[in-house]
């Protein structure tokens, strides 16, 4: 009971850091609205955000110079004015490659930094050190596009000199989500500068000015109105309904993870979601689209995204254009919807990092009555048979994304493993279920929906599930035993390079190399086939020989019928092939030194 205690102050205090979080968000965002004048908008935004990354010790912004063809500073903090003449190519740099690959950088060791500022010209490394001569070491740095939607206008850097890892993760989700606003007002100021300096027709620019302002302060009234729910905790349901009521056409929000729709009684969103989905999975631009299926259904379809993780849709029937305001309720709602998810996301990271620390605790637990008391904290209870599989997401350079995917997969899973005595989560990509039953007539029914969950997702998907599992009968100590074992099968699947699920019972002799490194086991067998093993045509041909020969049990008839040759001139390469790795298959070591052997090149070594 202490310990349940314990985990609801600590999600209540997590939750509340995250509010805090969401508030000095709230507030960056008004404090960076409340003017169109384009320096003080670019100095609000780099002091807002110096107090949404508490960490960081200065920063600057940099726009893009169409007529230089650089990247200028253009308001900065803790710096002196020697960041002034930082002007970097694009490309060049932390920076420059930021704006040119609209990526977020995130760099926490002093080594990884300099490295990757290899091209800095020796002109801008004298300035960016001089600019602040106190400490001319950057110790972490965290780097951020800002762009509205596919046109990057420039990049927001910070620095902290005192510690490495001084900037974290948390600091890049909280600055991704300010970067999409600050992005906006920059937007809205440059818009509202370029008026300003274009007042030769000055009946027809009043009237743009005033249309400007009006569509400006409907974007304002509509943010101010659609944030106030999430401040308020009123959910995502809450939030699309809203939307709902200030629209002139309806729209339906689709959630990528769980797989469902707001609101649901416009039931035919249903037969056409798998398809939104992989079509909009890694799209930044909104659409029209049409799909087929018993009827036709045209839509227009604005994803959601935080950074290059997506995260669902907004739907709106029909194939013709959106009016103004309907698009300014789309974009606004749009960035007032990710930040919510990415608030649940965070407090959902928060409990499967729980339940992982409590998962692991359970594996180690050997005294009975302790094992049910953390099994108890997990949700479950003993039983005689216990199954445990890793899943396991490969083939995604992006971490965020790769566990993104991770989440969907296990939101499936939970959709088709509805067993009681049984858990399921999510923690750094990998997918762990533990399930007790009374005996082991379940096994089968748990191993095909594992299967079939992890083929529905290989058939759809580029990034390939695998996993391993492992089952027995329990008895407390042993929890820990199954679960090393479903990490050995899984291991063997990726050495293989193979998807799906194995049972750590079918790998067979493999576990006793499953830990040998590459090098050892390509040492043996160089060994073992000596001067067969030189790449020359006939050695290649009394290997291929000698293969087939062990394959075939070293039948001397199905090997030759294979080979294509005759009995006798297989008989002599045989004997070579004794005579040259000086051993005798009617000795019992060198045949199963030799078996072997090409097992393990089978096995391990080839493609």
């Amino acid at each position: 009971m202490e310990q349940n205690e314990a985990l609801l102050k600590q999600l209540s205090r997590e939750n509340q850091k995250a509010q805090n979080h969401v508030v000095n968000l709230m507030e960056s965002f008004r404090a960076i609205n409340s003017t169109l004048e384009l320096d003080e908008v670019l100095k609000k935004i780099m002091h807002s955000a110096l107090k949404i990354v508490e960490t960081a010790e200065a920063g600057y912004i940099q726009m893009y110079d169409a007529i230089s063809d650089k990247l200028i500073v253009k308001t900065y903090v803790g710096f002196n004015e020697n960041i002034k003449f930082f002007k970097v190519n694009i490309g060049e740099s932390i920076t420059g490659k930021v704006f040119r690959d609209g990526d977020i950088r995130l760099i926490t060791s002093t080594e990884e930094i300099y490295n990757s500022m290899a091209n800095l010209s020796e002109e801008n490394l004298e300035f960016i050190t001089k600019a602040h001569q106190n400490s001319p070491t950057i110790k972490s740095i965290l780097s951020v596009p800002v762009a509205l939607g596919t046109k990057t206008m420039g990049v927001m850097t910070f620095h902290c000199f005192d510690v490495e890892d001084g900037l974290s993760e948390t600091d890049l989700l909280l600055l991704q989500s300010f970067a999409s606003q600050a992005a906006t007002a920059l937007y809205n100021a440059q818009l509202h500068t370029e008026v300003q300096n274009s007042l030769d027709e000055v009946t027809h620019l009043s009237k743009k000015l005033k249309e400007t302002n009006a569509m400006l302060e409907k974007r304002t009234e509509i943010h101010t109105h659609l944030t106030k729910l999430s401040v308020q905790n009123k959910g995502l349901e809450a939030i699309i309904l809203e939307m709902n009521k200030l629209m002139e056409r309806k729209l339906v929000y689709a959630d990528y993870l769980e797989g469902n729709y707001v609101p649901q009684h416009i039931q035919h969103i249903a037969t056409i979601l798998d398809d939104i989905f992989l079509l909009f999975a890694n799209k930044t631009e909104a659409s029209y689209v049409s799909t087929y299926d018993s009827v036709q259904i045209d839509c227009y379809i604005y994803p959601i995204r935080s950074g290059s993780v997506f995260l669902g849709c907004l739907i709106v029937e029909g194939n013709t254009p959106l009016s103004q305001p309907d698009q300014l309720i789309i974009e606004q709602g749009a960035l007032t919807l990710s930040l919510e998810i990415m608030k649940l996301r965070s407090q959902t990271e928060i409990l499967y990092k729980k339940t992982y620390e409590t998962y692991h605790r359970f594996l180690e637990i050997r005294n009975l009555q302790q094992a049910e008391l953390v099994a108890q904290e997990l949700g479950i209870h003993h039983d005689h048979f216990l199954q445990i599989a890793l899943i396991e997401l490969d083939g995604n350079a992006d971490l965020l994304s790769l566990e993104n995917d991770a989440l969907l997969l296990l939101a499936h899973l939970k959709e088709k493993l509805r067993l009681e005595n049984s858990l399921l989560f999510s923690y750094n990509n990998k997918i762990t279920v533990l399930s007790f039953t009374r005996d082991s007539a379940g096994e089968g029914m748990i191993t095909n929906i594992l299967n079939n969950g992890m083929n529905w997702w290989n058939e759809r998907f580029t990034v390939v599930a695998r996993g391993g599992i492992s089952t027995g009968q329990y008895s407390p100590g042993q929890a820990k035993d199954y679960h090393m074992k479903a990490e050995k099968a899984l291991l063997h699947l990726k050495k293989q390079k193979e998807k799906g699920l194995l049972h750590y019972r079918d790998i067979g002799i493999s576990t006793l190399f499953l830990h040998h490194p590459a090098e050892e086991i390509n040492s043996f067998l160089s060994e073992t086939f000596s001067v067969l093993w030189n790449n020359n045509e006939t050695n290649d041909e009394l290997l291929h020989t000698l293969f087939t020969y062990i394959q075939n049990n070293r039948s001397m008839a199905t090997t030759a019928k294979e080979l294509h040759i005759h009995t006798n001139t297989l008989y002599h390469r045989i004997k070579k092939v004794e005579d040259l790795l000086k051993i005798d298959f009617n000795h019992y070591e060198d045949h199963l030194k030799v078996l072997l052997a090409v097992y393990l090149y089978n096995t391990f070594m080839a493609d």
